[in-house]
């Protein structure tokens, strides 16, 4: 899969995950049953993932042997292009998953079909899916994973992990200006990160100010109001790997970012994942905006 693909398929499910395109998040969350875990069940040894964030965890957490099967959009770490693809959230193949006799299946709340979901559990197949939008979500799908596969040391480790690294990338830009940050998620039409969103977080922890104060969490906004926004920086997460032609398309608009040459193309779909690698991704972004 393409990186442009990966990422493309990361913003679709990002964008789902935040309630966009319709969605509740408050009124359509998942009930209980699939954001616990048993602790007196044994662990599982065949694990099938329905989404890229949910299978590196698992594989962050140490435990990527048990995986049997991934999403269709998986694409990291590298040792799942060798495992079956079953579909995702809102497509599973039931076939394919009954298939790989998994006795678990995990994936993060976003766009979800819950019947589907509802249909593997009856299976007798333990079915985990947490909400994981933010950093600190993130950090408690990484306690929730490490009790179902029991690697709670291992998760307390990964746990302490990601929170160092995130205090040295705060440390890191503490004190210097905070540029004005322009997100780009998609181009045509033009959906950009709002605030409250997932990179707006990462984005304010990794030195930005983000320029768009309103509108939602990925609103999509006119090329005409890039003017009255005026990014200093401008970050261009579509999976494309070519930055130029994001400038160049830019060229007639009246921008800071881009009269200083600072639109910088970052073309990873981790930055679309909240996920284990956030911290690779804050620190990108901080170098990004503060280079020297």
């Amino acid at each position: 899969m393409t990186k442009l693909h990966g990422a493309a398929l990361s913003l679709s499910l990002l964008l789902a995950a935040s309630g966009c395109r319709g969605r509740d998040p408050s009124r359509a969350a998942l009930p209980e049953s699939f954001t616990a875990v048993d602790d007196r069940a044994p662990a599982p040894r065949r694990v099938v993932c329905l989404v890229p964030s949910a299978t590196e965890l698992v594989f962050a957490l140490g435990a990527g042997d048990r995986v049997v099967g991934v999403s269709t959009y998986d694409d990291f770490p590298p040792e799942v292009t060798r495992l079956p693809r079953i579909g995702g959230m809102t497509n599973p193949s039931f076939e394919g998953i009954a298939a790989l006799r998994p006795d678990a299946i995990v994936g993060v709340e976003g766009p979800t079909d819950l019947t589907a979901l509802r249909r593997l559990r009856s299976l007798g197949i333990r079915v985990v899916v947490p909400r994981v939008e933010s950093i600190e979500e993130v950090l408690s799908g990484v306690d929730l994973f490490g009790r179902l596969l029991r690697r709670a040391p291992e998760a307390a480790a990964l746990r302490r992990c990601i929170a160092s690294e995130l205090d040295a990338v705060r440390a890191r830009v503490a004190g210097r200006p905070r540029p004005r940050t322009l997100v780009v998620l998609g181009r045509r039409p033009l959906v950009v990160a709002g605030p409250g969103s997932w990179i707006d977080e990462v984005l304010t922890l990794s030195g930005g100010a983000n320029v768009v104060t309103a509108g939602g969490r990925y609103p999509t906004i006119p090329r005409e109001s890039l003017a009255a926004l005026a990014p200093e920086a401008i970050l261009d997460l579509t999976g494309h790997a070519d930055g130029a032609q994001l400038q160049g398309e830019l060229d007639g608009v009246d921008l800071p970012a881009v009269r200083n040459h600072r639109v910088t193309t970052l073309s990873d779909p981790m930055f679309l994942r909240p996920g284990p690698r956030v911290t690779e991704a804050a620190r990108q972004i901080a170098a990004a905006l503060h280079p020297d």
